[in-house]
């Protein structure tokens, strides 16, 4: 057996790393930034969504499944995609606009998942409040997605209120037990004082 890995024809680790480093290697171009401060089931179904991987109507009959109307089920308005149910649905749109109101953002415009989930980088918070800005997000998305689902398996409506509501519960609840900001208020944080 010979190496065509080196002059010498001769095996050694370094003429392999040197082959390695040589050779052209695909580098991602977007890297997900995960948060310990969210359960791994929230940052799976953002990072998920970033890839254009969940099962939404779309996806489903480009795999010749049978979903019916690939109509949205929150709106009914155009069909759902990862992008429609998160962005341009008007149900998304609202809870963007709350969480711009209770974050004291700027009004939020994405054209994709991604920048939804990449918000945090573009904020003006200092780092700890960008993270927790971070979560805010990626629990937005987790929740946009679980009513849904309740929404197309249970028939349950999906009312703004309970969502905007739920989504600044869990949030909390997460950040407070899974952060170092144990003494974080309820109060605090429904003025997203933190």
């Amino acid at each position: 057996m010979v190496w065509c890995g080196d002059v010498v024809e001769k095996f050694s680790v370094r003429s392999f790393k040197r082959l390695l480093n040589v050779s052209s290697l695909v580098i991602p171009e977007h890297v997900f930034v995960w948060n310990k401060w969210v359960p791994l089931k929230v940052g799976f179904i953002a990072w998920r969504a970033v890839l254009n991987r969940l099962p939404t109507f779309v996806e489903l009959a480009k795999k010749n499944v049978s979903v019916g109307s690939l109509l949205c089920p929150v709106c009914e308005a155009e069909v759902e995609s990862v992008d429609h149910l998160f962005i341009s649905c008007g149900l998304a749109q609202t809870v963007w606009s709350f969480i711009s109101q209770w974050c004291k953002v700027p009004l939020i415009y994405a054209f994709s998942v991604r920048d939804l989930v990449e918000l945090y980088k573009y904020s003006s918070f200092p780092k700890d409040k960008a993270k927790v800005f971070h979560a805010v997000c990626l629990v937005s998305v987790w929740c946009i997605w679980k009513k849904r689902n309740a929404l197309v398996h249970n028939g349950t409506p999906v009312r703004v209120t309970d969502l905007v509501e739920e989504i600044k519960a869990m949030s909390f609840l997460w950040i407070k037990n899974r952060s170092k900001k144990s003494g974080l208020l309820w109060e605090d944080w429904c003025k997203f004082r933190i």
